[in-house]
Formats: C-alpha cells, sequence, structure tokens
C-alpha cells in the first residue's frame, strides 16, 4: 500500500462499488516527534470503502506498534496498537474533488489511541526496586465505612 492509496476516488465508488484497502504502510507519515513516543514499525491497513446514501463509509483495522518509555525502569518498550473495526462517515459535499485522502483520518485515529504509559513485559523486572514507594493493593484504607475514605472525618469543624 503505498502513500497514493491515502487516495479514494469517489466516482469509482458509484453504483455499489467497494474498494478493497490492504497493506503496510511507512510510519513516516505520522510525523510524530515527540520525545516519549515514536512510531518506528510499519502501520498495517486493512479494510473497505464505500458509498452509503451521501457518504463515504470508510471502514479499517489498523494495526501498529508504538515505542514509549517504561514507567518503572524508562526503557523503550514495544507496544502492540490495535484499532479494530473503525468506522468513519463522511459527507460527500465535504470531498469537492471527489478524491478523499485517508492520510488524516487514520494518522488522528492512531496518535489519540496510542497508549499513555507502558510496562517492560506487562510487569517491569525493576519493580521489586521500587515497591517500597508503591501503595499495597491489599491493604484498603477504611474498608469497614460504608462511605469509603473520609480523609476530613477527624477534623473539629466547631472551632
Amino acid at each position: 500500500m503505498a502513500q497514493d492509496t491515502f487516495k479514494i476516488f469517489v466516482e469509482q465508488l458509484r453504483d455499489g462499488h467497494t474498494e478493497v484497502l490492504s497493506g503496510q504502510l511507512s510510519p513516516n507519515f505520522l510525523e510524530v516527534k515527540e520525545e516519549d513516543l515514536r512510531f518506528e514499525d510499519p502501520v498495517e491497513v486493512e479494510g473497505e470503502a464505500y458509498l452509503a446514501d451521501n457518504e463515504l463509509i470508510v471502514h479499517l483495522n489498523i494495526k501498529t506498534l508504538a515505542t514509549l518509555p517504561c514507567v518503572i525502569c524508562n526503557q523503550p518498550v514495544k507496544v502492540e496498537e490495535e484499532i479494530k473495526n473503525f468506522y468513519h462517515a463522511e459527507p460527500l459535499e465535504n470531498i469537492k474533488s471527489g478524491i478523499y485522502s485517508l492520510q488524516g483520518l487514520i494518522r488522528e485515529s492512531i496518535v489519540l489511541d496510542a497508549p499513555s504509559f507502558a510496562e517492560c513485559e506487562g510487569r517491569c523486572p525493576q519493580r521489586e526496586d521500587i515497591a517500597k514507594y508503591l501503595k499495597d493493593p491489599n491493604k484498603s484504607i477504611d474498608s469497614n465505612s460504608e462511605d469509603g475514605y473520609q480523609p476530613f472525618a477527624d477534623l473539629d469543624w466547631d472551632k
């Protein structure tokens, strides 16, 4: 799938035709130049485009790998990013030239779906080094109270 396949020619979809989209794209089109987020692996795109009434319907499955630092050890971690059954409807009146570019749509979907954080192997081996600074999930704060934790319950409001 070359960069030209970002384009859908609306006239070719008339009379019930469907355009099948399939291939790999270079991650360069994402233009992500963040210190803590990189896309170095190809973007796999599969899907279809067709017309329904006065709208262009795009149905995509997108898959790539995002690289970001581990929240524990700060080493780069590759995290799979998969967007399944993504649908987009674009009114034909917005497509003045008859050519619709998918580049912005795919880019926006990938960047918005990028993970906020990651951890090596799902559980960083260095986690034990910082365990003493983390809250113990087995200890619940005042779990017997129906109202939950009340941080200001001991304040004397009569003063």
